[in-house]
């Protein structure tokens, strides 16, 4: 390379220098350097020339005039002189740069003016002067943005990303080497910054030297604005002069690294099947489709990849890219930001609170992980204490904060404080309406088509600058974005309340309007991106911040899309079963926001049941804010995981002032929570299933459940850890009179425990009537002290202990419990126990002396006919008080049929029966028909679900339907019935005899050629009120012939158990005109969920 090409290294830093100044200033800097030209050796120097030079000429003249760092130092002497401290910083450290570069340059010189070099030395010479002349471009281009002079090694000790990098593409101990880097984190956590730094660590030298050739940074805000284009021309662009070496670069695709910066801003409208992918790096493309090549490695597939992208756009990112390794950006430390929180807040006698209320809220600790919102939420914080605002009693809100910022930087700064004038309101607007566009679309980037649209022109773009609310893009100077995208999203979220001001058309309409139920809003997806948005929609409504903003806008505000917001709360109280949990807690931290407590008891009004995952303190927070203005709530489930154990702020303790104790936080969160529920007047039923709760956790629980406010019937620790704790729990029961049923299924316990169970449920004052001990892995030991319970407690009434293997040591203590006159237990579960028809014997015995005992589950035990020939002989008997017998999965069959039929004609009280999952076949269901159109039986329903039937026994199932007149239910669910067993069916439904309720055909593999006949059914029959059709193949035709039936008048159908979303558009548009039609029918596919009677009652 020759010598005199060095100096142009400088040249790019002095262009940028003065790319830095306004017009008046550049002016300024060329009269100031005039006047310096009788202190400097005028020379050849071409003075006329600078008063008309613009800023490349300039800075060409001084590079060329005055060699080595002189015209640095004059630069830097006249910015000095005009009191830009930081500009002459930066050209300080430029010229550091360029002076350590000088010396890197002239060993490059002396490798090149070697003697003796042969005709391939030359070529390869040649070659590696390309190398040597893009890296040196790379760091000029990049080093004074990232300010080179903080070192690699510096950079890389607070950046530990930036050490894992270093082996990113090296093989792990699986042997997996990958072509792709993905680095993802939070908007604003830096991950442009580091891709920059990889370029200028490449060019210096100190990273992936024998990996890659050349490295190539491609941003796809930039590239986006390019409509077509070759890869050979794209790399062109980042190429410093012509001619580009492209045939070098390509020769060994392997040894080329490309860094994508943005994947979040390129448009891919397209999917793989749509496109031609392009494998040609000379062919013109579409942008998108070059960029979609060479992501999906159709393009160079040889070539490595390092990508950055935000957290919300992985998964789009993993459709496209093949075999990435991902690195997460984790932004400041814990203890970094409690530094900086601390350092801001100057009140010593509000520290403490106002530190507390900010990590309380984890969202809002959370972000500040970056460090442009740190800087934002440390800014309000400061703001408020000004303002003399005293801390949130609970902890801030994101709204309030972001609030207190946007409102404060609008304010004009004028003489005397105003509010905004109309044009500046238009101009707010606009800001506004840019955002939200902007939220909808998933686009962050925005181009200046993008602000002529929305009428902001360059006059009030630079205001916006100085507020610090939407920034020119300092790498690319047509593209605009907001500070960080959540300043975006609160602005796009006060667009909804600026178009109350106007009555004009709203271009786009809240994710909410015009939805009438649950399904529909699940139907039109709301995304996760605009969750933050609507979280401010909800924050804006508070009346502190609508007062601040009428204080801004000067003029009244109406709130209009108040009422909207209501709306959707109210769908999540009103449908509660088929909302998810974490729609709750969403639900829960949009209220929490509005800090309205007006407005949350009416969005809470309908509200009878609620679900909540609980995995950090503010759940908890939140939770407690929100659930005592649920005035109707009825039952709640929470899933408390290890909150209580676990210290979020450990790695930041040495920064945590004396007497701040993170766990305290904790504590008191909890406790505020059980105090809520132990005081919330209508709270029947607290399930605490799947939930990890510490010794001290399930106490301050149990104390709270003592107090008399308490009204709670229910407990529920389903699968829930609280075995430490369980002799609080026990205790409860014996002050709280209120507790009715407990339920510790799947909870492990000890001996120990249970007998401390049987001290409990033996006193007098213990009024429990329901113990479910499921699966608890119960010893004989403790059936022996259970049944110790049976014979003294004269309150419990069910007992439930399915899945503990019952051996026959414990098998006999219980069925001798049984027989004992004071024994008022009335319901009995003992499925999955492992009996067999051994203990049948005993159990039959108890039968006989027993007369409480009217409920008696023995599922999925193998009981076979031997043991249904033992139960038999005392069912029957008309002293038998059984009334309901589950016998699903017991290995029954012909046999079995036939004994149960002699136990059905002897008891007049047997009423329900269930032998679902049993290979009954068509005999045995023949057998069972006969027997239940005598007058003597007086079944009222019949489970049959999977009992491997066909449509034979369908004809003798249709004459016991019309026959029998007490028969009220027949569920025959997969069952391969087909629709000539239906066409046989529908004879019995059709006959005015038939007293059938309630129908189950789910899974009968019905298709649309039954409809007809099964529609003249329905519509003949009166009194059929429930029908399950669920997982059947009807078509449209089909569907339109039953929905007929369904809307007859003389049909009294109430609940019909069908997806809605498996039919196309044209058939739920049938099925909700039938609801039209008749508003008090079910079209569900929860049918056995809608399901009033107590026919499932083992389940519970």
């Amino acid at each position: 390379m020759e010598e005199a090409e060095v100096p142009s290294l400088s040249n790019y830093g002095l262009q940028w220098c003065f790319k830095q100044l306004s017009k008046e200033e550049f002016q300024t800097f060329k009269e100031l350097l005039n006047e310096k030209a009788s202190e400097l050796e005028a020379g050849s120097f071409p003075w006329v020339e600078v008063n008309n030079a613009n800023i490349e000429h300039l800075a060409s003249l001084l590079h060329e005039h005055y060699r080595g760092s002189l015209a640095w130092k004059i630069s830097i002497n006249i910015f000095e002189k005009m009191n830009l401290s930081a500009l002459s910083e930066k050209a300080r450290d430029e010229m550091k740069i360029y002076s350590s570069s000088s010396s890197f340059f002239a060993e490059i010189s002396q490798v090149l003016e070697q003697d003796g070099a042969t005709a391939a030395e030359t070529k390869e010479q040649g070659d590696e002067d390309d190398k040597w002349y893009y890296k040196s471009y790379v760091m000029t281009k990049f080093a004074m943005k990232l300010d080179a002079c903080y070192g690699f090694k510096n950079f890389t000790s607070e950046h530990p990303e930036m050490q894992t990098l270093l082996g990113a593409f090296k093989p792990d101990q699986n042997g997996f080497q990958p072509h792709t880097v993905v680095l993802h984190g939070e908007p604003g956590i830096g991950k442009s910054t580091l891709a920059r730094r990889i370029l200028l660590s490449w060019a210096q030298g100190e990273v992936y030297q024998d990996l890659f050739s050349y490295a190539f940074f491609l941003c796809a805000r930039e590239i986006q604005q390019i409509r077509e284009s070759t890869l050979a021309e794209l790399i062109s662009r980042e190429w410093p002069d012509s001619p580009v070496p492209v045939m070098e670069i390509m020769s060994q695709p392997e040894r080329l690294l490309f860094v994508v910066d943005g994947f979040d801003d390129l448009d891919f409208v397209f999917k793989d099947g749509d496109i031609n992918l392009c494998e040609d790096w000379a062919e013109k493309q579409p942008m998108s489709i070059l960029m979609y090549s060479l992501l999906k490695k159709v393009l160079l597939p040889e070539s490595s990849l390092i990508i950055t992208v935000r957290d919300a756009g992985i998964e789009k990112l993993k459709s496209i890219v093949m075999s990435p390794r991902y690195l997460l950006l984790e932004g400041i430390s814990v203890e970094k930001r409690i530094q900086l929180l601390l350092q801001h807040i100057k009140n010593d006698h509000q520290k403490m609170q106002v530190l507390q209320s900010v990590v309380d809220n984890h969202l809002l600790f959370d972000k500040c992980q970056v460090s442009v919102v740190c800087s934002l939420i440390c800014e309000a914080l400061k703001l408020q204490e000004m303002s003399g605002k005293s801390p949130p009693p609970t902890c801030q809100t994101l709204t309030g904060l972001y609030a207190t910022f946007v409102f404060h930087q609008l304010t004009p700064q004028d003489a005397f404080p105003r509010a905004l004038s109309q044009e500046e309101r238009v101009v707010l607007k606009g800001v506004c309406r840019l955002a939200v566009e902007g939220m909808w679309n998933m686009k962050s980037v925005f181009y200046g088509d993008d602000l002529g649209i929305h009428g902001l022109r360059k006059s009030e773009l630079s205001a916006l600058f100085h507020m610090n609310i939407l920034l020119q893009d300092s790498h690319c100077e047509r593209c605009y974005s907001f500070l960080h995208l959540s300043l975006q999203e609160f602005c796009a979220a006060l667009y909804y309340v600026l178009v109350g001001l106007e009555r004009e058309g709203d271009l786009y309409p809240l994710f909410i309007e015009n939805i009438g139920s649950l399904t529909e809003l699940k139907q039109f997806g709301i995304s996760v991106h605009l969750l933050q948005m609507k979280r401010f929609l909800f924050g804006l409504m508070s009346k502190e911040v609508i007062k601040t903003l009428e204080a801004l806008l000067g003029c009244p505000v109406p709130v209009v899309v108040k009422q909207k917001l209501l709306h959707w709360i109210s769908l999540l109280g009103q449908q509660a079963n088929s909302t998810a949990p974490l729609d709750f807690l969403d639900a829960f931290y949009c209220l929490f926001e509005t800090q309205d407590e007006e407005f949350i008891r009416l969005a809470l009004n309908s509200f009878q049941e609620v679900r909540l995952p609980m995995n950090r303190r503010m759940d908890l927070i939140v939770s407690s804010f929100c659930l005592p203005h649920c005035r109707y709530l009825r039952k709640i489930r929470m899933d408390v995981r290890e909150i209580l154990s676990r210290d979020e702020l450990t790695e930041a303790w040495p920064m945590i002032p004396e007497g701040m104790q993170t766990k305290t936080f904790i504590d008191k969160s909890w406790e505020n929570l059980c105090f809520v529920l132990s005081t919330h007047p209508n709270l029947q039923e607290l399930d605490l299933s799947g939930s990890v709760l510490d010794e001290w956790a399930i106490k301050t629980l149990c104390v709270k459940l003592r107090q008399p406010t308490c009204k709670i019937q229910n407990l529920i620790f389903k699968g829930a850890q609280i075995t430490l704790g369980l002799r609080h729990l026990w205790m409860t029961l014996l002050v709280n009179r209120n507790i009715k049923y407990l339920n510790l299924e799947r909870t492990r316990l000890k001996n120990e425990d249970v007998g401390m169970a049987c001290e409990a449920l033996r006193h007098p004052n213990c009024l429990l009537e329901s113990l479910r001990l499921d699966h608890c892995g119960l010893t004989h030991a403790c059936c022996v002290v259970i049944s110790q319970i049976l014979m003294t407690s004269i309150n419990l009434k069910s007992l439930s202990l399915a899945g503990n293997k019952v051996t026959d040591q414990g098998m006999k203590p219980l069925c001798d419990a049984l027989k004992v006159s004071q024994c008022t237990l009335q319901r009995l579960i003992l499925g999955n126990c492992g009996l067999t028809a051994a203990d049948c014997q005993d159990l039959a015995s108890s039968l006989i002396s027993n007369l409480s005992l009217t409920h008696l589950d023995l599922s999925s035990n193998s009981l076979g006919s031997e043991g249904m020939n033992l139960l038999y002989r005392t069912i029957k008997l008309p002293n038998c008080g059984l009334q309901r017998l589950i016998l699903n999965e017991c290995n029954l069959d012909i046999a079995s049929c036939g004994f149960l039929g002699f136990a059905l004609v002897g008891n007049r009280r047997l009423t329900h029966l269930s032998l679902s999952m049993n290979p009954l076949e068509d005999a045995g269901v023949n057998l069972l028909c006969e027997v239940m159109m005598e007058p003597s039986c007086h079944l009222q329903d019949l489970e049959l679900v999977k009992c491997n039937l066909t449509a034979a026994c369908c004809k003798n199932l249709s004459l016991m339907i019309s026959t029998s007149k007490r028969l009220r239910s027949l569920d025959l669910a997969a069952n391969a019935l087909r629709d000539e067993g239906i066409v046989a069916l529908c004879q019995g439904l059709k006959q005015r005899k038939s007293s059938l309720r309630r129908l189950g055909l789910e899974a009968c593999e019905l298709t649309s050629g039954c409809c007809e006949v099964l529609s003249s059914a329905l519509s003949c029959n009166q009194h059929l009120t429930s029908l399950n059709l669920i997982r059947n193949n009807f078509s449209p035709g089909g569907m339109m012939k039953l929905c007929s039936a369904f809307a007859h008048p003389t049909s009294n159908l109430q609940i019909i158990g069908l997806w809605k979303l498996q039919f196309p558009a044209q058939v739920r548009k049938m099925l909700e005109e039938v609801q039209l039609l008749k508003p008090h029918i079910i079209i569900d596919d929860g049918w056995y969920s809608f399901d009033g009677d107590d026919r499932y009652w083992w389940k519970n």
